[in-house]
């Protein structure tokens, strides 16, 4: 399976709204700005999400963006889904002709490392990458 810059960014963006839950709202700029994000591409990404129904938009002074559920309620595979589409394998297709020997074999070790994503990814939310980062940013690092 290979992300592209569209679905990292997507879900850097959405782990910073994670992070940030307890404000109101999170505008766009602030999140480009943590996230290295190119603030036209985030708000092309945005209205990608919104309409996926993974943020909702605010309007106004205090506007921005928030999670339209829960981070516990958010996986990974919704986010991937509504970024680049469904995840499934598209190697070793079967032709007409030559639909099963070595291509066949192949193909079912393509379908299970797919399957194995899909499932990882659906056992993944938004909470559970927000808690090993916050874990990972406590621990103690000692540099000479």
């Amino acid at each position: 399976m290979r992300i592209s810059t569209k679905g990292e960014y997507g879900l850097l963006a959405l782990v910073d709204l994670a992070l940030h839950s307890q404000s109101p709202a999170e505008q766009a700029v602030e999140i480009a700005t943590r996230q290295a994000i190119p603030k036209q591409y985030l708000d092309q990404l945005m209205m990608t999400l919104r309409r996926a129904g993974l943020v909702e938009s605010l309007r106004g002074r205090q506007g921005g963006y928030k999670l339209a559920r829960p981070a516990s309620a958010i996986t990974l595979l919704d986010v991937v889904v509504a970024l680049e589409g469904p995840v499934s394998n598209t190697n070793f297709k079967p032709v007409w002709r030559r639909a099963g020997g070595i291509r066949g074999v192949l193909k079912q070790v393509w379908d299970e490392t797919s399957d194995q994503s899909r499932a990882l990814l659906a056992d993944k939310t938004l909470e559970d990458i927000c808690q090993a980062y916050q874990r990972s940013s406590s621990a103690l690092t000692y540099d000479i």
